[in-house]
């Protein structure tokens, strides 16, 4: 920032100690969400809970099924009978366990993610004040103390550096998970919910617990092998419609909780550091031209001064 008049120089030095105040006191954070990012916090919080909650929801029908197939595989009728069981739902229940460990891993990262935004907020705070005073320092040396050439860049380097992270806290985290929920929205949501409906009524279908309470499922199926035999023909029959539903299903949580927040995070991040690498040149830039012309100036080979004109008339 190049300003010369003295007065100019302390009004700029007096807005940036202003600032670095308000920023300090919380009330430039309030500014700021007051542009919007309020909401986008708000909205983040939303989606996250209900997302988290919606993989709770399926996380218990796919331990029911789980446990379930896990039941049905370890039951043995007869002499081989309980191989010829086992051989029919391990497929199934390797797909199921597959689905299960991907919604408990969703539920966590859905879970981080929320600490992470958390953690955002009580930090950008303090870097944007810290990027405020590295500016306020740096101005006055490079104005009043033109020698102390490392030393601003120093600062005007680590202050460069806080401004980007400060803006990765305050605008590119929140918005990847906002963005990453729209595109969920559009994308990934309806097949998700159509997998999750059927694998609701899979279990239902298969294992249907509460269908007598005087007397437990699996004593019934117990009673004889033809009803464990007509099981395992029903989870044959249904393993392909398991198994689609089980790859919607991981896919979805996949894209949901990994690939979509973590490819615009990276998108955003990257145009972030584009535009401070594009300031951080074109300053640069001037500092080596200012550097070339001190040097020179030194040395006696300055732009010499223009001779004044000479008077109309004289010879």
């Amino acid at each position: 920032m190049t300003v010369h008049h003295p007065i100019a120089r302390a009004a700029v030095v007096a807005l940036l100690g202003l600032s670095l105040l308000l920023a300090l006191d919380g009330s430039l954070e309030r500014a700021i969400n007051l542009c919007g990012l309020q909401a986008v916090a708000n909205g983040n919080a939303r989606y996250l809970e209900n997302a988290l909650d919606q993989s709770l929801k399926t996380f218990t029908v796919l331990s029911g099924l789980k446990v379930g197939l896990a039941v049905v595989e370890g039951t043995e009728v007869g002499v081989g009978f309980g191989l010829q069981i086992g051989d029919v739902v391990q497929a199934a229940y390797d797909f199921v366990d597959i689905a299960w460990r991907t919604v408990l891993g969703a539920g966590v990262i859905l879970v981080g993610t929320r600490f992470l935004l958390e953690a955002a907020r009580l930090v950008d705070s303090w870097l944007l004040a810290a990027s405020l005073a590295g500016v306020l320092l740096s101005l006055p040396l490079r104005w009043w103390l033109p020698r102390a050439i490392g030393l601003q860049r120093t600062l005007r380097d680590a202050s460069l550096l806080l401004a980007i992270l400060a803006a990765a806290f305050y605008v590119v985290l929140p918005l990847s998970v906002s963005g990453g929920a729209m595109l969920s929205a559009q994308i990934t949501e309806p097949v998700m919910t159509e997998a999750e409906t059927g694998l609701e009524a899979l279990r239902a279908e298969l294992f249907p617990g509460d269908a007598d309470p005087e007397k437990g499922f699996w004593a019934r199926w117990g009673e004889t092998g033809k009803q464990i035999e007509r099981l395992a023909a029903n989870v044959r029959e249904k393993a392909s419609a398991l198994m689609v539903m089980g790859l919607k299903l991981i896919a979805g949580y996949l894209f949901d909780c990994v690939v979509f927040p973590l490819a615009l995070f990276i998108f955003l991040l990257w145009a972030t550091r584009l535009i401070a690498r594009h300031l951080f040149g074109l300053q640069k830039r001037r500092e080596l031209r200012e550097d070339l012309d001190a040097v020179l100036q030194r040395a006696g080979l300055g732009k010499p001064a223009q001779a004044p004109a000479a008077p109309a008339g004289s010879p």
